[in-house]
């Protein structure tokens, strides 16, 4: 593997270890949104349901929405990053 291949590769798999770690914290949001909700839900009496439904925004639409953003712009920038690259030589020193 040349040079240019290796650092490439390293610089891709740490933008992936960045965006990955962005959807195990939008995921760990959602979960606690979900638990507060449940509590919220359970400390109000039953018709208040529909207010606290008219609150909760942060479902399982609007969590598929932020990590398909997340995984798009994680791509995006392995792609502007590949593209840059193409105008550097890179070599290593031993």
């Amino acid at each position: 593997m040349n040079p240019k291949e290796f650092f490439i590769e390293h610089n891709e798999k740490n933008i992936r270890m960045l965006y990955k770690a962005f959807l195990i914290l939008i995921e760990d949001l959602h979960k606690d949104h979900q638990i507060n909700f449940q509590k919220l839900r359970a400390s109000f009496p039953h018709e208040f349901g529909s207010i606290i439904d008219q609150a909760d925004y942060f479902d399982e639409k609007k969590l598929k929405y932020l990590r398909k953003k997340i995984l798009d712009m994680g791509n995006e920038v392995i792609r502007m990053n590949d593209s840059e690259l193409a105008n550097f030589t890179i070599s290593f020193k031993f």
